[in-house]
């Protein structure tokens, strides 16, 4: 019950704070609460630059060796001002423990000239491989009514609970009065309880 109660918490913190999917959960047991946390540098909002800053995170709870429930958002500034912010909460399904396909919902508000919001869905698959003892790749793409994303990168484990992560993520948005990418590179740190 801790656990539960404080991945709502963690959820809070992370989506007040505009906090994408980070490096995955190695070896997911039940039980498992993880909390990742990423900075953007060299953003895009469309063609235009976007500010460098918090801007990713997910909060994953393992329910049993098959499945696992993560809340994701992202959350872009572009230079001009316009935001884009993606959230998502998905339920994910291990088809081996390298590959995982998920189905859930989405919620992307963009502020533009004006203020649009969507409520949609996603489905897609994301994978993990372990390059070393401490070194995971991961990869991930999504289809989606609004959104539709994918994301490379590679992780570090600097110790059982903590690591840190690279990636290079991008969203095509078509919400009503936003059709354009968001794209960019992330770094990040995860904690698992």
């Amino acid at each position: 019950m801790k656990k539960i109660v404080l991945a709502s918490v963690l959820a809070a913190i992370v989506s007040v704070n505009a906090v994408s999917f980070a490096a995955p959960i190695r070896d997911p047991q039940e039980g498992d609460l993880k909390a990742d946390i990423n900075y953007g540098f060299d953003q895009k909002e469309g063609s235009r630059s976007a500010k460098d800053r918090f801007t990713g995170g997910d909060v994953t709870y393992v329910l049993n060796n098959k499945w696992d429930i993560q809340y994701t958002n992202n959350n872009t500034k572009g230079d001009n001002g316009f935001k884009i912010n993606e959230n998502y909460l998905t339920g994910n399904y291990r088809l081996t423990p390298y590959i995982s396909a998920y189905a859930g919902g989405s919620y992307v508000k963009t502020e533009t000239w004006s203020s649009k919001h969507a409520y949609g869905y996603q489905v897609g698959l994301k994978g993990q491989l372990p390059i070393s003892d401490k070194w995971q790749g991961f990869a991930s793409v999504g289809v989606g009514d609004d959104v539709n994303t994918y994301e490379v990168g590679v992780g570090y484990d600097i110790t059982s609970n903590w690591d840190a992560h690279v990636k290079y993520r991008k969203s095509s948005v078509d919400v009503d009065n936003y059709d354009d990418d968001v794209k960019g590179w992330q770094v990040g740190m995860g904690y698992k309880f």
